[in-house]
């Protein structure tokens, strides 16, 4: 018994280094993507998304980005936090979980004046990345979840609702 149990050990070490080296690249690919985010923001450069994005994700990107610079604005964003959930992996697919807190404002691209106040936003997304030629690259975004911040200074999203007042009830 005692001699199965080192070659079953070194195995696990193994094969959990393995998964710590995935992980590892995977959140520098989700690191890259969202400080791209901001990148995009104040250049307008696009391009640098294609070598870690599915080109069909870099076009809804492309075209989310452009639908403001129709509108004659441009986004400045702020990467509040990031959080990781662990990562599921399914042969060459990966699917992970990030709980995103940010801070965008709006700047008028005629004026370079701020358009819309800042706004704290906490996400909830779900990245699947497929592994090609031993590169991971992002191959669907979902929001799961998306709360503006009740309070100015908080970095966490209030997840309690307000109860209305009615006029019948006397406040407290």
């Amino acid at each position: 018994m005692k001699r199965y149990f080192l070659p079953i050990y070194v195995t696990l070490l193994c094969v959990a280094s393995l998964h710590a080296n995935e992980d590892k690249a995977i959140k520098d690919i989700l690191l890259k993507y969202n400080y791209g985010i901001i990148k995009m923001g104040r250049s307008g450069e696009t391009e640098f998304f294609k070598s870690f994005v599915k080109e069909d994700v870099a076009v809804k990107l492309q075209v989310w980005f452009e639908s403001w610079k129709f509108s004659n604005l441009t986004f400045l964003a702020e990467l509040n936090d990031l959080r990781f959930s662990p990562i599921a992996y399914n042969e060459n697919n990966a699917t992970i979980r990030t709980m995103e807190n940010w801070t965008f404002s709006y700047v008028n691209l005629a004026t370079k004046k701020i358009a819309l106040k800042p706004t704290k936003i906490f996400y909830k997304m779900q990245y699947t990345l497929q592994k090609y030629d031993n590169k991971w690259m992002i191959v669907a975004i979902k929001k799961l979840k998306e709360e503006k911040f009740t309070k100015q200074n908080s970095n966490e999203a209030s997840l309690k609702t307000k109860k209305k007042e009615s006029k019948d009830e006397m406040p407290n």
